[in-house]
């Protein structure tokens, strides 16, 4: 071969010799180079960004409402107040039951009997009336004959009342002076039926007559405890009228008062913790208080020139209701014992007396 052509051919290995190595170098630098890649390919697209999570705000917690409270149920209201006493007035001679509001209005009359009606006491709910009558014989006109414990209904609402008239006792002696039980069951009374006055008790359906004093000495006026434990007395056991105190079964009678002047009518306060009862003690008849023990006896009167009768509580034992002679005649007084304050609701020169105060159940 000639010099010249085996310099072209040196020449030509040479070159793509030059031109392989170079190829084989760019694509080295192109696999492991960044910027090589980037200067060959250009910038890589930017990667498709994550959507960005849209946050929900939490509702503001709510203030959590108290629960309702339950209603409690409407308190009872209260029957109206009534006093239930027995009179002469409007020119009869013979005693009927009245009965007044405490400051004396709504007077009306409940028996419109032609003999003797007396005692009225109330029943535990209001609603009835025991009283004592002696309408049973002709004499009861002149306040002579048997007497009868009765019974009778009252409506507080209106005051109206003498409608289903019952006689609980019977007509063959006397009985009188009745005090109901607190469950308004049963009623205690005296009674001649053994010979001398005694302490009898009776269902008020008439049943279960039952005698609870045996003493031969007179045994009168109960009064029922408002716990339905115990009735008060009075006696004359101890050789002048006194205040005794027994179990509900007539066991275990004691003497609260033990005075020499004659002491009867013991009323039950309405929480039972003291008794009123009416006393000569002081040579007239006042009205005194004492525990329901006996002691502490004390004069809420205090009126040496007049005549002080039974007297009943208030249903919130703040007020008692007295009958009095201080007008001149008997008339009803209601007495405030804290501030001493006598107020007259009736002012009739008719006889009023023995006054009783309706329950507030």
């Amino acid at each position: 071969m000639s010099r010249k052509r085996r310099i072209i051919v040196i020449g030509a290995v040479w070159a793509i010799a030059c031109l392989l190595t170079t190829l084989v170098a760019g694509i080295w630098l192109v696999k492991n180079v960044p910027a090589a890649n980037r200067l060959v390919y250009g910038d890589p697209p930017s990667p498709t960004p994550l959507p960005t999570a849209t946050l929900t705000a939490e509702p503001p917690t709510a203030t959590p409402k108290p629960p309702t409270p339950t209603p409690k149920p409407p308190k009872p209201t209260p029957k109206p107040q009534w006093l239930a006493f027995e009179t002469k007035r409007n020119g009869r001679s013979d005693y009927e039951i009245f009965v007044m509001k405490p400051d004396g209005s709504r007077l009306a009359n409940m028996t419109n009997s032609w003999a003797d009606d007396v005692a009225p006491v109330w029943s535990p709910g209001g609603r009835r009336i025991a009283f004592v009558s002696l309408r049973d014989t002709a004499a009861g006109k002149w306040g002579m004959g048997p007497s009868s414990v009765y019974l009778m209904d009252f409506d507080p609402a209106t005051g109206s009342g003498g409608g289903n008239l019952v006689r609980l006792t019977g007509k063959e002696t006397n009985d009188g002076w009745p005090t109901w039980s607190p469950d308004g069951q049963r009623i205690a009374f005296e009674s001649e039926r053994s010979g001398n006055w005694d302490i009898w008790v009776v269902n008020v359906d008439g049943s279960g007559l039952t005698q609870l004093t045996h003493d031969p000495a007179d045994d009168r006026y109960p009064g029922w405890s408002p716990d339905g434990t115990k009735i008060a007395f009075t006696s004359k056991r101890s050789g002048n009228f006194d205040v005794w105190l027994m179990k509900a079964d007539g066991s275990n009678p004691r003497n609260l008062t033990q005075m020499p002047g004659r002491d009867r009518y013991a009323m039950w306060s309405p929480d039972g913790t003291k008794i009123a009862f009416n006393t000569k003690r002081d040579g007239n008849q006042e009205i005194y208080v004492m525990n329901a023990d006996g002691s502490k006896p004390r004069n809420i009167t205090n009126a040496p020139d007049s005549t002080e009768g039974l007297a009943d509580w208030s249903p919130d034992g703040k007020r008692l209701v007295v009958y009095s002679s201080r007008p001149g005649n008997k008339d009803i007084f209601i007495l405030v014992l804290a501030s001493g304050k006598w107020t007259n609701i009736t002012k009739n020169p008719g006889s009023d007396e023995f006054c009783t105060w309706s329950p507030k159940k």
